[in-house]
């Protein structure tokens, strides 16, 4: 192994390293959270536009790169004949989506756990429960998803709550009180009151 090879490892490892750390530790702690207008925005239009805007800009600097390069030509070619054109293609496609992803953890994620961990900026609110839903099957029996509606902008939101799942069933339709810390991508909830 060359010292160009353990360079271009160390580099993509430590890339790759932080979002999955991230993505590893929000799986395990799992913190009851409701996002805002601005974690909708950065997730639902701004990610998306700039991990394509990345992928083709990427796609550019390997295409003028590597387009001269009469090896680079010939293993693509192999590639694209082991693997078949349609899946070939498919998985070249697939690189906006693993961006996208490696930008969700890298900020949405770690912006929520931060706020877990240190955020002294508490908050309350008052919220409409209108749904007490089942989680998916790959979470424990006592986890509840909790659909709420703001009284302030009348839009619904969802978090996963894992406490008092019977009486907050019997909640349904009642104005609860939600008690948690504030950040700039949304709110993680401490405490339910009602």
């Amino acid at each position: 192994m060359t010292a160009k090879q353990l360079f271009r490892i160390i580099i993509t490892t430590s890339l790759l390293s932080p979002p999955l750390f991230f993505i590893a530790w929000d799986e395990n702690l799992d913190p009851p959270f409701i996002a805002n207008t601005a974690y909708d925005f950065l997730t639902h239009k701004l990610l998306p536009v700039l991990s394509v805007i990345v992928s083709i800009a990427g796609g550019m600097y390997g295409y003028k790169k590597y387009n001269a390069c009469k090896t680079f030509k010939s293993n693509f070619k192999d590639y694209l004949e082991h693997y078949g054109r349609l899946r070939g293609w498919l998985g070249i496609l697939f690189i906006p989506v693993l961006v996208y992803l490696w930008l969700w953890a890298s900020f949405c994620i770690s912006v929520k756990l931060w706020t877990y961990y240190y955020s002294d900026n508490s908050w309350q609110q008052e919220y409409q429960l209108l749904a007490v839903e089942a989680c998916p099957s790959d979470y424990e029996y006592s986890c509840a998803k909790l659909v709420v509606l703001d009284l302030q902008t009348y839009r619904k939101r969802s978090f996963r709550w894992y406490l008092d799942k019977p009486a907050l069933k019997r909640l349904k339709n009642e104005k609860i009180n939600i008690v948690g810390v504030k950040s700039p991508l949304g709110n993680v909830v401490h405490q339910i009151q009602w």
